[in-house]
């Protein structure tokens, strides 16, 4: 009698345990990858213990042969002294870890923690040289003048930039191509 209480009594917990629920890549968006994952997140700190960056995607392409890594819901962010300073976001955004590039594709977005802004479908950055580019449509606004055009040559923080085709620039600000002092 005793030993089918306990029979019972495990069968009831074994009823109430639950297995942990792992996110599984069904349908991966990119084939050959080594390592493949879900809600991905990395950052990297200074000497010091001080946040860099961070970045964080939906999904994560890894290819070690190819020395890259593929992203999904793209979203970085640079930090400084414990501050944001800019974001950059897009549909998909592709790591080069020889060449030290990331390009950028789908709603691409770049903001800097001053207001200043991009908009376009298509951008690199450079993380050796900290510069950004585009050959496409882009949209810039800084300092209360907006500026589309065609193509990008710009720093990371956007202080610097030239637009390669200039096609509408409205202005409501201080002009922001003029020198700092």
């Amino acid at each position: 009698m005793r030993s089918k209480v306990w029979t019972l009594c495990f069968l009831l917990a074994l009823s109430f345990c639950k297995d942990k629920e792992y996110l599984r890549i069904e349908v991966e968006k990119e084939s050959g990858s080594m390592v493949s994952m879900r809600n991905f997140s990395r950052s990297s700190y200074k000497e010091t213990g001080e946040l860099e960056w961070r970045l964080k995607g939906d999904e994560s392409y890894i290819f070690p042969k190819e020395n890259k890594t593929i992203v999904y819901g793209f979203a970085f962010s640079q930090f400084e002294k414990g501050k944001s300073t800019s974001m950059m976001t897009g549909d998909r955004g592709e790591i080069n870890h020889k060449t030290k590039t990331v390009i950028l594709e789908g709603k691409v977005r770049l903001k800097t923690n001053d207001g200043k802004f991009i908009e376009t479908e298509s951008l690199t950055y450079n993380l050796d040289e900290k510069t950004l580019s585009s050959e496409v449509d882009v949209l810039v606004y800084s300092d209360g003048t907006t500026i589309r055009g065609k193509g990008l040559r710009a720093d990371k923080s956007i202080n610097k930039f030239t637009i390669l085709q200039p096609k509408a620039v409205t202005t409501g600000g201080s002009n922001p191509l003029k020198e700092k002092p």
